[in-house]
């Protein structure tokens, strides 16, 4: 059985559907305008605003996990 096409991540979506990448092209903010004429509650996709926890260590030494 092959492998399902949709592997979350928090960064990716982010990077891909965020205001930032919306913004930065004309075509996103092309979008933005439309979901704002269309009188949208959210402009973005759902779960884009979340924060994702970014690794600050470069490498484990100790063998356990670091939160």
């Amino acid at each position: 059985m092959p492998k399902r096409t949709y592997q979350p991540s928090k960064r990716t979506r982010k990077q891909q559907f965020g205001y930032r990448a919306r913004t930065k092209s004309v075509n996103g903010r092309d979008i933005l305008r439309r979901r704002r004429r269309a009188g949208r509650k959210r402009l973005l996709p759902k779960g884009v605003e979340v924060h994702f926890k970014r690794h600050t260590q470069q490498h484990n030494t100790s063998g356990r996990p670091s939160y």
